[in-house]
């Protein structure tokens, strides 16, 4: 019965730490491989291009695609859920996305984006 009662408040505290560490989120903040870019510019670069582009999303499509701006053109994105950072965004708001080119066969050029901030 003891073996049972310890093996019990063992399970018990293990959920409630790993809980206690769920808000514990991190990352590097810091320099990132892409170059920046335009869309114009994106819309002709290869498969898994690393990009940086300033401009606006300008409306949503689906879940998880937008179309997004610079002065450029226009190019869909594509935004894991992740790579908005707490932050809600208007079509007004200037901002920064990092991610790559996902360049199909007879489709036009989209982003993956993992990363959003604003813009200066």
């Amino acid at each position: 019965m003891k073996k049972l009662l310890t093996i019990a408040l063992i399970a018990a505290s293990t959920i409630v730490f790993a809980k206690a560490n769920d808000n514990l989120k991190g990352g590097f903040s810091g320099g990132y491989s892409g170059t920046q870019t335009t869309v114009a510019q994106a819309l002709k670069a290869k498969d898994d291009t690393q990009v940086i582009l300033t401009g606006y999303i300008t409306r949503q499509i689906d879940h998880d695609e937008f179309l997004f701006k610079d002065s450029t053109g226009e190019i869909k994105i594509e935004v894991e859920d992740r790579a908005w950072n707490g932050l809600n965004i208007s079509p007004n708001d200037k901002i920064m996305i990092q991610g790559k080119v996902d360049q199909e066969a007879f489709k036009a050029a989209e982003i993956e984006v993992y990363n959003i901030r604003k813009a200066d």
